[in-house]
């Protein structure tokens, strides 16, 4: 028996603690000595220490290693410790350490479980960690203990780890309400931006316009972002352009490094507004600005540098010019290989297959559909998996094989709904609307038509529902 990969613990605590750092380590190496025969959980303690140096905010490195954690153990004693050069409201790297992994803790598709504060005892503890702990003895008790010595440190800490136990299977997602020190409530303004986009995703599209509203107002550019995708949804272009223009602003301000992957974030969404608006030339120079903010030597600046040049590429094929998209593509790809992530791969061979049709090279695009179908098979449902059937689908109702895209276009609508994407749901019936009409089944058809239709509809899309009427028109005549 293989066993399973340890747990990670994140250790967030000022500088003030290192021999309560140092107990923690040791305290979960016993428990883990411990548990050798008789549970296959065991525990790795992860802090500051784990990151490399970067050319960006160091906090921002130490936040993605949060997200890659399970737990997180905030220690607080005498000091606050000293500012991380937040743009969020965080007045020290460990407030920001701890509410980082709240906001992991309310991301469903997150791995982080649990969140636990321990308030070590001192005759005089700083003004913030009073407010923390009284914060979290009115709302939040079962998530901080009070910790008299390094004994009882070590007793209750035992304590959560064996507890912690029973939650490694799976995660049930919280959305915690705190306040950081600043004032700014980062956490209602995260939790607003991520209902909102759920509720776009299952076709409530006012209901999570209004939350996404209200945490743009709230929030910072991730916030701001969010809104405009959501305004740009709805054709309002003019409005989601002055969105993305905020958040640039907040970097150009110097309110936080533009050198960074949320600055190109922001930079290539306007892109994306541009080119909803027709200035593909446009938008084609801001994306060419976004990718000179990245670190080419940080892995998930490169992970975002790639998703840009996904969108270059698809600029510069809206304009016509191919070789430039298939070039850009061709180096996304090239990147992403490099960088062993499986699904980026295929996200970028989805491009290149879908260029491929554009041109008529079928059989290649073929090939890249059935390596990126092929791939994906076994892993977790994503709306890369259901795109990629849609894919191989109408490469095949092109090449008229329209019943032998029928499967690919029938599990697309399966995976669409698995993951609750309204839009890839109306994408899905509409091709199987498309291969049963080619294949001669009419009355199939205009059902899969008729679905698409109501789909559209309720979320108010009216060029889905045009193309989906026109269907049904064709099938009367």
């Amino acid at each position: 028996m293989v066993d399973a990969l340890p747990l990670r613990i994140f250790l967030a605590s000022p500088g003030d603690l290192p021999g309560e750092r140092e107990v923690i380590r040791t305290c979960v190496e016993e428990h883990n000595a411990r548990s050798g025969g008789g549970s296959n959980v065991t525990y790795e303690v992860v802090g500051w220490e784990r990151v490399r140096g970067t050319a960006r905010r160091p906090q921002e490195a130490i936040n993605e290693l949060i997200g890659e954690s399970h737990f997180l153990v905030a220690l607080f004693k005498g000091s606050w410790g000293s500012e991380s050069g937040s743009p969020w409201g965080y007045t020290s790297g460990s407030e920001e350490e701890l509410f980082t992994g709240l906001l992991e803790l309310g991301r469903a598709e997150q791995p982080m479980r649990d969140v636990w504060v321990a308030f070590l005892d001192h005759p005089s503890p700083a003004e913030q960690i009073v407010k923390l702990r009284e914060q979290m003895s009115r709302h939040h008790a079962v998530m901080y203990e009070s910790i008299a010595d390094i004994r009882e440190l070590k007793a209750k800490l035992t304590e959560r780890l064996e507890a912690w136990e029973a939650l490694a299977g799976s995660k049930v997602h919280r959305h915690v309400d705190l306040m950081p020190s600043s004032g700014k409530d980062v956490l209602r303004a995260a939790n607003l931006r991520l209902r909102g986009e759920k509720l776009v995703d299952l076709g409530q599209a006012e209901a999570g316009r209004a939350a996404l509203q209200e945490a743009a107002v709230l929030g910072g550019p991730a916030e701001q972002l969010a809104y405009a995708r959501s305004l740009a949804r709805h054709g309002e272009l003019d409005d989601a352009y002055i969105a993305t223009q905020r958040a640039i602003d907040h970097f150009i301000s110097g309110a936080s490094h533009l050198n960074s992957p949320l600055a190109a974030e922001a930079f290539a969404a306007q892109a994306g507004v541009l080119r909803r608006q027709g200035r593909d030339v446009d938008a084609i120079g801001r994306l060419e600005q976004a990718v000179t903010l990245l670190n080419e030597d940080d892995a998930y600046a490169q992970k975002v540098r790639c998703r840009i040049l996904d969108d270059l590429g698809l600029a510069h094929q809206k304009i016509g010019d191919l070789d430039s998209a298939r070039r850009t593509f061709q180096e996304s790809l090239d990147s992403r290989r490099g960088l062993r992530n499986g699904l980026d791969v295929c996200q970028s061979l989805v491009n290149l297959a879908r260029l491929e049709v554009r041109v008529g090279n079928l059989e290649t695009a073929a090939s890249y559909a059935d390596e990126v179908v092929m791939n994906l098979r076994g892993t977790p449902p994503t709306a890369l998996h259901a795109n990629a059937e849609v894919l191989a689908a109408q490469v095949l109702l092109r090449q008229g094989r329209p019943d032998e895209g029928m499967p690919h276009a029938e599990r697309a609508l399966s995976l669409n709904r698995q993951i609750a994407s309204r839009r890839g749901e109306a994408i899905s019936l509409l091709l199987l609307a498309q291969c049963c009409r080619a294949a001669g089944r009419g009355r199939e058809a205009e059902e899969y038509a008729r679905a698409c239709l109501e789909v559209n509809r309720a979320m108010g899309n009216e060029k889905g529902e045009q193309r989906a009427q026109w269907i049904i028109d064709q099938l009367d005549q």
